[in-house]
């Protein structure tokens, strides 16, 4: 009743609505917002914001380049001569991974690579500009579903006679940073992951792109079982300073929703910094992940947003490289590019959730949270530039944990020692591996004790350590 009442109102046309939000999106003039205003079932009427994508201060035109190459090429551009005995996993790493390589090791998600974890079984929603899908990185991409929220059709691909060029060019390379697979050149953070792909943000300088596809969006994709949501969008425009707040943006207070439903959201911080307060939103919300962009060799990227919000907390929450990030080259067949932005962070972290996700499906949002904040690299003084630092996937997927090294008395690691830990309600056991490394993972929370047992029968002394957080205790032989 209450939605025909509005839309029978002269003047009044219907762009959408939102469930979650007890919302319609209309277009109308001034005097049927007046007129509207007066039902006594409407509580409120605000302007939509205009987007602005996280990439604005990295245009396309700068982007780099580089060819397609095979795994067998990589290997023989990284030494033509002759072998590396010293370092073979390593040169392999690059040969497979290609430039790709140093954002999946940054992030610490090789092991899981290692272990078969790519991403299977997880639902990750990309809301962005368009998806051009004819490109070799996207030959085995498992799509499925797909809706453009700009034209209301069911195709986010470019459509020449819809959009403007370059509509689906940040879309395609963003998620291709989770999703694309073409070893030699580019190996996405989830590649084996099911991808649901929102066309929600418009390009056209000629057109104000609106917050409630997002929420749209968003809201579609709840319904189709997401897991893991990446968006590379901010907004910013009728909001002052002090309402990015996680409660007063349309986007911020959908985002909380589809969190508290389920859902991890990764959203990008923000091309602003490197002045307080430069957030937008939703990346605002408490419950979303706020990306910062680092650089290649993990230094803060001085255009990464930073925090706090407007009700002083820390923001962003994590951070992956941002710099430099390899990607499709969009409109390509067999084409990369390195693109830079908080909006390419946002897909690196996004992916190692999505696996995340993979090797615990049983774990709460709290859980998965937790992990990645407090295994990341400034986890133990976060801040309003870092956040909690750059992720450690690898750590995450353990946490909490006790790990560390066995060491002989001259410093090598011992293999095969039996590692003993008691819990309060709880009690393990693990042994060494070659390389004299041990690791409890996913304990429960309380304190616990740990012994070796040496190859003579002694015991070392028990070390009493309390859970969470991670922690390394290394145990020297002898001692």
């Amino acid at each position: 009743i209450y939605k025909e009442a509005v839309l029978a109102v002269p003047g009044v046309a219907l762009r959408g609505e939102s469930r979650w939000l007890n919302a319609l999106s209309i277009e109308a003039d001034s005097s049927a917002l007046e007129a509207i205003s007066r039902f006594p079932f409407v509580r409120r009427i605000q302007p939509v914001a205009r987007l602005k994508s996280a990439h604005t201060r990295d245009r396309i035109g700068a982007v780099e380049y580089y060819s397609h190459r095979s795994v067998n090429e990589r290997l023989q551009e990284l030494n033509p001569t002759q072998p590396d005995p010293a370092a073979p996993l390593y040169r392999m790493d690059r040969a497979w991974y290609g430039p790709s390589l140093n954002q999946v090791r940054m992030v610490n998600a090789l092991e899981a690579h290692f272990r078969g974890n790519h991403g299977a079984g997880v639902r990750v929603a990309v809301l962005d500009g368009g998806y051009r899908l004819n490109h070799e990185a996207f030959q085995g991409l498992d799509v499925i579903a797909q809706y453009d929220f700009i034209n209301d059709d069911a195709d986010p691909d470019y459509d020449p006679s819809q959009d403007v060029p370059g509509q689906a060019a940040h879309g395609t390379a963003c998620m291709s940073v989770i999703g694309g697979y073409s070893p030699g050149n580019l190996i996405g953070l989830a590649h084996e992951a099911s991808f649901i792909l929102c066309k929600s943000e418009d390009v056209s300088d000629e057109t104000i792109v609106e917050e409630d596809n997002w929420v749209r969006a968003v809201e579609w994709s709840e319904s189709l079982g997401a897991d893991v949501l990446s968006s590379s969008l901010s907004y910013k425009d009728w909001y002052s300073l002090a309402d990015f707040d996680g409660m007063t943006p349309i986007t911020s207070r959908a985002a909380q929703i589809a969190y508290e439903l389920g859902m991890v959201l990764c959203t990008s911080a923000g091309n602003e910094g490197p002045d307080p307060m430069s957030l937008g939103a939703p990346t605002d919300a408490e419950g979303v992940l706020s990306i910062g962009a680092l650089r290649p060799n993990g230094d803060l990227a001085n255009f990464s947003s930073r925090g706090p919000t407007a009700d002083g907390r820390i923001k962003p929450d994590i951070c992956a490289q941002g710099v430099r990030t390899a990607c499709v080259r969009p409109g390509t067949w067999d084409e990369y590019s390195f693109w830079s932005g908080t909006s390419l962070s946002c897909p690196v972290v996004a992916g190692c959730m999505a696996l995340l996700v993979a090797e615990h499906p049983d774990w709460t949002l709290a859980q998965f949270y937790e992990a990645a904040r407090e295994t990341a690299s400034h986890a133990e003084r976060p801040d309003n530039d870092w956040g909690w630092g750059l992720v450690n996937l690898e750590e995450a997927i353990h946490y909490p944990s006790v790990s560390g090294w066995i060491l002989d008395q001259s410093g090598r690691g011992m293999p095969g020692i039996k590692l003993r830990l008691y819990g309060e309600e709880q009690a393990m056991t693990v042994f060494s591996n070659e390389d004299g490394f041990y690791r409890f993972p996913n304990l429960e929370w309380g304190t616990v004790r740990i012994q070796a047992l040496w190859p003579d029968g002694t015991l070392s002394p028990f070390t009493t350590l309390a859970v969470p957080p991670s922690d390394e205790v290394d145990f020297m032989e002898g001692n």
